[in-house]
C-alpha cells in the first residue's frame, strides 16, 4: 500500500507518439503524477519493426529503435527501455510510427516490489513455521502429505450432396491453407466450416474434409441442400438482434464467402521485399509474380474438380500432390510447418474431445463417491482417472508443440489444464474417496466448460503481450488456487448435505488444510500478475475489471483463512466454515467468467 500510495502522488505516467524523421520530442501527455510533461531529454524514432508469424501475417511482436538522448534504446512488447530512470514501453506501432508508453516512478515501484517480495516470503514461511494453528491440523491429518502433493501437481439416412471420396478427401485436408491468421492443415479449416453450419464435425455421415470438399467443388449442389435443411438461410435478417438472428447472420456470411473462394487462401506469394501473403482462388496477380506460379494458381483447382467430374480420383490424388509440392515450393524453406506438426495437427483435431474426457472424469467421480469402500470399484476408477490424466497431458503438450507456446493463453486451455490439475490431484490424494470424487468432478466441471467454446479448443498465435514466461506462471499458479477453490466448495456442499456431525468436522479439517495454500497460491499469482502488467503496460496495477475481481476473491476467502484469530472464531465451527465457502466459490465463478466475457477489459482476449 505504501508503494501504491507513492506511485500516486510521486508517479508519472503519459504517452508519447513519435514519427519516424522528426526531431527529438521532450515533451508528451501526462496521464498521472505532478509536473507539466515535460522530458529531461530528447527521445526520437529512428525505425520501427514488425516481425510476423512465419509464412503469416499475423503479428508476432512489436519493436521500436528510439534515439535518447544520444542513446540508442531498443523496445518491444515486454521489453522494457530505460534510460536515466524514465522507462519506454511499447503500446502501438503503424508504418511510421510509434506510440510509447513513459513512466517515472524510482520510488514506488522499488517500494511496491519489495512489499510483494515479502508478502511471498511469508507466505511461504508460514508453512515451515512449527506452532501455527495450520500445522497443528497437519500433525493431526493422515492425509497432510497428499495435500501438499496435490498443489504441486496443479502444476444418417438421407442422400448427402456430392463430395470428395474420404480418403481423397483426407488428402485434401492436408494441403495448407491461412485460416484465421495462421497456418493450418485444411482439416482444421473443415472442421470449423462445417462445426459452424452443422453444429457437428460430419453431416450425413461425410466427414469434415469431405464436407468442404462439396462446398469448394458443387456449391451450387450443396447451397439447394443447406436450404431445404435450414430453410431461414434464404433471407439475411435485416436488422438482427438475437443471438439466433447473429448466428444466422454469421453462416450465411460465411457461405457467401465459401462460394467466392475467398475463404481458400492456399497459395502462398512471397514478395521481392520478403512478405508473405496467401492468395485465394480468386486472388489478383500481384506485379512480381512469375508467370508460371500464376499458372500453377489459375490451373491447380479446376484441374482437380475437372478429374473428379470424371471419375478419375487417382489423378486427382497426384493433382493434390502437386498441389501441396507447389505449396512448399513456392512458400520458401522453413516458413510452413513442419509434415510431423501437420500430422500432429490433423490427429489433435481428431482426438481432442474435451466433453468427452469430462464425462469420463465424472464417472470417476460417481464411483469414488457411490462406492467409498469397495475395492474392486475403486481400482477402475484409479484406473480411469489415470488414463483420463495422461490423455489430457498428452493432449496439452501437443497443443504445446503445435503452437509453440505453453497453452494458457485463452479460456479453454486454461479450462484443459485445470481439468488436468484436478484429475492428477485425484490420483495423488493417497486416501479418502470424498475428496478423490470431488476432485474428480471437479476436473469434469472444467473440462465441460473447455468444451463449450467447441469440440476441439482451437489453435491460435500468442499475441504479442502474452509472448513473455511470466504468462505460464501465473496462469498456473492462479488456476491450481481455483482447482483448491472449487474442492473446498464441493466438500462443503456434501457436508452440508450430511447428518453426521464427525463428517462435518472431518470434512471442515480438510478444508482448513485446503483453504492456507489456494490463498497463499491466489496472493502468488495477482503478484506475478502485476510485475507481467508492468512489464507489458508500465504499471503494476490498473484497476482492470479481472485485477479487482481476483483481489476481491483473494480477501473473501483470506478472511476464514485467519480463523486461529479469536475474531474470527466463528470459522472454527464446521457449519459455519461449510457455509461460507459453499458461497465464497461464487466470487470465483465471477473472477473468471464475469470478467474475462462480460467486462470490457484487458483480460477480455481470455
Amino acid at each position: 500500500m505504501a508503494g501504491a500510495i507513492v506511485t500516486h502522488y510521486v508517479g508519472v505516467q503519459g504517452t508519447i507518439t513519435l514519427h519516424t524523421g522528426h526531431v527529438p520530442a521532450r515533451s508528451f501527455e501526462i496521464s498521472s503524477g505532478p509536473g507539466d510533461g515535460t522530458l529531461p531529454f530528447g527521445v526520437a524514432l529512428e525505425d520501427v519493426e514488425i516481425s510476423y508469424y512465419p509464412g503469416t501475417t499475423t503479428p508476432m511482436d512489436f519493436k521500436s529503435i528510439l534515439d535518447i538522448d544520444g542513446e540508442r534504446v531498443v523496445i518491444s512488447m515486454n521489453r522494457v527501455g530505460e534510460v536515466h530512470g524514465w522507462r519506454f514501453y511499447q503500446t502501438g506501432i503503424g508504418a511510421d510510427l510509434s506510440t510509447v508508453s513513459i513512466s517515472h516512478d524510482p520510488w514506488g515501484i522499488g517500494i511496491t516490489y519489495t512489499g510483494y517480495a515479502l508478502l511471498l516470503l511469508g507466505m511461504a514461511g508460514y508453512f515451515f513455521q512449527r506452532n501455527t494453528a495450520w500445522r497443528a491440523i497437519l500433525r493431526s491429518s493422515r492425509r497432510a502429505a497428499a495435500l501438499l502433493l496435490i498443489a504441486a501437481a496443479a502444476l444418417q439416412a438421407q442422400a448427402a450432396p456430392s463430395s470428395m471420396q474420404r480418403p481423397l478427401a483426407s488428402r485434401l485436408g492436408k494441403v495448407y491453407v491461412y485460416w484465421n491468421d495462421r497456418v493450418c492443415p485444411l482439416q482444421t479449416m473443415a472442421r470449423d466450416v462445417t462445426v459452424t453450419l452443422y453444429g457437428s464435425e460430419t453431416y450425413k455421415g461425410l466427414t469434415a474434409e469431405q464436407v468442404l470438399s462439396g462446398w469448394l467443388f458443387y456449391f451450387d449442389e450443396w447451397h439447394r441442400d443447406y436450404l431445404n435443411e435450414y430453410p431461414e438461410a434464404a433471407v439475411l435478417p435485416v436488422n438482427p438482434s438475437g443471438k439466433r438472428e447473429k448466428k444466422l447472420v454469421e453462416k450465411i456470411g460465411l457461405i457467401q464467402w465459401l462460394g467466392t473462394g475467398e475463404a481458400f487462401r492456399i497459395y502462398p506469394y512471397l514478395s521481392a521485399a520478403g512478405n508473405m501473403e496467401w492468395l485465394s482462388l480468386t486472388g489478383h496477380r500481384p506485379s512480381g509474380m512469375s508467370l508460371e506460379q500464376w499458372t500453377f494458381m489459375q490451373s491447380t483447382m479446376p484441374r482437380i474438380k475437372e478429374l473428379l467430374l470424371q471419375g478419375k480420383n487417382i489423378r486427382a490424388n497426384e493433382e493434390l500432390d502437386s498441389l501441396k509440392a507447389g505449396q512448399i515450393r513456392y512458400a520458401g524453406a522453413g516458413v510452413l510447418p513442419s509434415a510431423a506438426k501437420l500430422e500432429a495437427e490433423r490427429a489433435y483435431n481428431r482426438w481432442a474431445r474435451p466433453a468427452f474426457a469430462g464425462i469420463a472424469a465424472f464417472v470417476a467421480a460417481l464411483l469414488f463417491l457411490v462406492f467409498p469402500s469397495n475395492r474392486r470399484v475403486w481400482r477402475i476408477a484409479m484406473v480411469a482417472a489415470g488414463l483420463l490424466m495422461l490423455y489430457l497431458s498428452a493432449l496439452m503438450g501437443c497443443l504445446w508443440w503445435i503452437s509453440g507456446h505453453l497453452p494458457l493463453s485463452n479460456g479453454p486451455e486454461t479450462m484443459l489444464f485445470m481439468g488436468l490439475a484436478a484429475v492428477a490431484g485425484s490420483l495423488l490424494w493417497r486416501s479418502g474417496a470424498t475428496v478423490k470424487g470431488c476432485l474428480c468432478a471437479v476436473g469434469g466441471l472444467a473440462l465441460m466448460v473447455a468444451a463449450m467454446a467447441g469440440r476441439t479448443p482451437r489453435i491460435g498465435m500468442l499475441m504479442p503481450v502474452l509472448s513473455s514466461p511470466l504468462l505460464s506462471v501465473h496462469v498456473m499458479v492462479v488456476m491450481t488456487s481455483y482447482v483448491l477453490f472449487m474442492l473446498m466448495a464441493l466438500l462443503s456442499g456434501i457436508a452440508l448435505c450430511t447428518r453426521s456431525h464427525a463428517r462435518k468436522e472431518s470434512l471442515s479439517v480438510t478444508n482448513l488444510l485446503l483453504l492456507t495454500p489456494a490463498v497463499c497460491l491466489l496472493g502468488a499469482g495477482i503478484f506475478i500478475g502485476a510485475v507481467w502488467a508492468n512489464q507489458s503496460w508500465g504499471r503494476y496495477w490498473g484497476w482492470d475489471p479481472k485485477e479487482t475481481c481476483a483481489l476481491v476473491t483473494w480477501f473473501v476467502y483470506a478472511l476464514p483463512a485467519h480463523w486461529a484469530c479469536r475474531p474470527l472464531r466463528c470459522f472454527r465451527r464446521p457449519k459455519v466454515l461449510h457455509l461460507y465457502l459453499l458461497l465464497a466459490i461464487l466470487c470465483v465463478a465471477f473472477t473468471y467468467f464475469g470478467a474475462n466475457y462480460l467486462l470490457p477489459g484487458l483480460h477480455s482476449y481470455a
